[in-house]
C-alpha cells in the first residue's frame, strides 16, 4: 500500500520535499541577514496583504475544481474572475498602506509611502498576478497532472530563493525582501498559465463570464466564508504580538512557526492527490489504511525529530538570538501534527457539499484563539500566543471530526 501511494504521489513528494528543504534554508538565511527585529517587521508587512488577498481569493482553486467536475471549458472566465478579485484586493491594500494610522505606527518606518512606495506597489501588483495560479492549479489537479503541478510549485519557490539570496547578500533590507517576493508572485501567476495550455482543448475563446459567475457563486461564497473566518488566527498572532510586545517578539515567534511549517508541505503533498481521488470517487482508496499506514508513522517520526533535535535546529538555522523560539516551537508542533493527521476531513466536507461546517469549525478556532491570546500574550509573550493557537487548532479539528462521523461516515 505504501508503495502504491508513493507511486501515485512521487512527483508531489519530490517537489514538496524540495520546497521544504529550500524553505528551511531560506528561513535560516533571511533571519540571519535581517535579525529578529527587522525580520519581525517583514513578517508583519507581509501579513497585511496576506489578510486581504486570502479573504477575497485564497482557495479559489477548490471552487473552480468543483465547476470542472461538470464543465471544463471556462478557463478564460476563471482567469478573468481571479484577476478582478486580485485587482480589488490590490486596491484595498494600497488604501491600507496609505492610511495615516498605519504610517505613523511603531513600524511605519519600514513601509511608509515615502520609503517603499514603488516597492510596495510592485509587490502588490505581483500578488494580483499570482491570483491567476488558482485557475492553473485547479486544472492540473482535475487532470491529475501532478508532474506539472509539482514543477509549478518547486520551480517558483526555487526562483524566489535565488532572488532572496542575491538581493539580501547585496543589501539586507526590507525593500529587497519584497522585491524577491514580487519575483515569486509574477513567476507563479504567469508560468501556471503556460503549464496548463495542453489541457485547454475544450476551452473556447468566447467569454461567458455571467455563466461562470452563476456556476461559481455558491461554492465561492462558502469558501470565502471559510477563509475569512480563518484569517484571524493565521495572521492576527503576529499583529497581536507587535501591538502588545514588540517586533523582536514577532521575529522570535514567527521563526518558531516557520520551523514547524514544513509539516504543511506534507499536507500540500497529499491534498491534490486526495482531491483527485475524491473527485473521481475512486473505490480503491481506503481512508483507514491511509491514516494508519501513512499519516500516523510520519507524525511519530516528526515528533521524535523535533523533540530530540529542536534546540540544535534553532541554533543551526538561526542563532542564539532565536533560542527563545524553542518552547513556542514545541507547543506549535502539537497543533500542526493534529492538523496533519486530520487534514483529509476538509476535503471530504468539500466534496460532500458540507464545506460550511469547516467554516463553523474556523469560527470556533478564531473565537478560542482570540480569547486565549488576549489573556496569555501579555504575560507569556510568544509562548502564550503559541499555546492559544494550538488549543484553537485542536478544538477546530475535534469539531470537524464529529461532523464527519455524523454526516459522512
Amino acid at each position: 500500500y505504501i508503495k502504491e501511494i508513493f507511486s501515485q504521489t512521487k512527483d508531489l513528494i519530490g517537489s514538496q520535499s524540495g520546497i521544504a528543504i529550500i524553505s528551511i534554508i531560506q528561513v535560516s538565511f533571511v533571519v540571519n541577514q535581517l535579525g529578529p527585529e527587522k525580520y519581525g517587521a517583514v513578517v508583519l508587512l507581509i501579513a497585511i496583504p496576506s489578510l486581504i488577498f486570502r479573504a477575497t481569493h485564497a482557495r479559489n482553486s477548490d471552487a473552480n475544481l468543483l465547476i470542472l467536475k461538470k464543465e471544463n471549458n471556462l478557463f478564460f472566465e476563471s482567469l478573468l474572475f481571479n484577476f478582478l478579485t486580485g485587482l480589488i484586493s490590490g486596491l484595498f491594500c494600497i488604501f491600507i498602506f496609505t492610511n495615516s494610522l498605519l504610517i505613523n505606527s511603531s513600524i511605519g518606518e519600514y513601509f511608509g509611502p515615502e520609503v517603499l512606495s514603488l516597492t510596495l506597489l510592485l509587490y502588490i501588483f505581483s500578488r494580483i498576478i499570482q491570483t491567476l495560479s488558482e485557475t492553473s492549479k485547479s486544472i492540473l489537479i482535475f487532470h491529475n497532472d501532478m508532474r506539472r503541478y509539482s514543477i509549478l510549485e518547486i520551480g517558483t519557490v526555487l526562483i524566489r530563493f535565488i532572488a532572496l539570496v542575491i538581493l539580501l547578500l547585496n543589501d539586507p533590507t526590507v525593500q529587497n525582501f519584497l522585491i524577491a517576493q514580487s519575483i515569486y508572485g509574477f513567476t507563479f501567476g504567469v508560468s501556471g498559465i503556460f503549464l496548463v495550455k495542453n489541457h485547454l482543448k475544450d476551452s473556447t475563446n468566447q467569454l461567458n463570464i455571467k455563466k461562470y459567475i452563476k456556476k461559481f457563486t455558491s461554492s465561492y461564497k462558502k469558501i470565502r466564508y471559510d477563509q475569512i473566518i480563518g484569517l484571524i488566527p493565521q495572521h492576527f498572532d503576529v499583529i497581536l504580538l507587535a501591538i502588545i510586545i514588540d517586533l523582536e517578539a514577532v521575529g522570535i515567534y514567527q521563526f518558531a512557526k516557520r520551523l514547524v511549517e514544513p509539516i504543511n508541505f506534507l499536507v500540500v503533498t497529499f491534498n491534490p492527490w486526495l482531491q483527485n481521488k475524491l473527485k473521481s470517487e475512486d473505490k480503491s482508496f481506503l481512508l483507514s489504511k491511509f491514516f494508519l499506514q501513512i499519516l500516523v508513522p510520519i507524525s511519530t517520526i516528526l515528533i521524535f525529530i523535533y523533540l530530540v533535535f529542536g534546540k540544535n535546529l534553532i541554533l543551526l538555522l538561526g542563532n542564539e538570538n532565536f533560542i527563545n523560539s524553542y518552547e513556542p516551537m514545541l507547543i506549535l508542533l502539537i497543533g500542526f501534527v493534529i492538523y496533519f493527521l486530520t487534514f483529509w476531513i476538509r476535503q471530504y466536507l468539500l466534496f460532500n457539499d458540507l464545506i460550511e461546517f469547516h467554516a463553523y469549525g474556523r469560527i470556533i478556532y478564531s473565537f478560542i484563539f482570540i480569547v486565549l491570546a488576549l489573556n496569555l500574550s501579555n504575560s507569556f509573550s510568544s509562548i502564550g500566543v503559541a499555546t492559544s493557537l494550538t488549543i484553537a487548532m485542536v478544538s477546530q479539528k475535534l469539531f470537524e471530526l464529529i461532523v464527519y462521523r455524523k454526516k459522512i461516515k
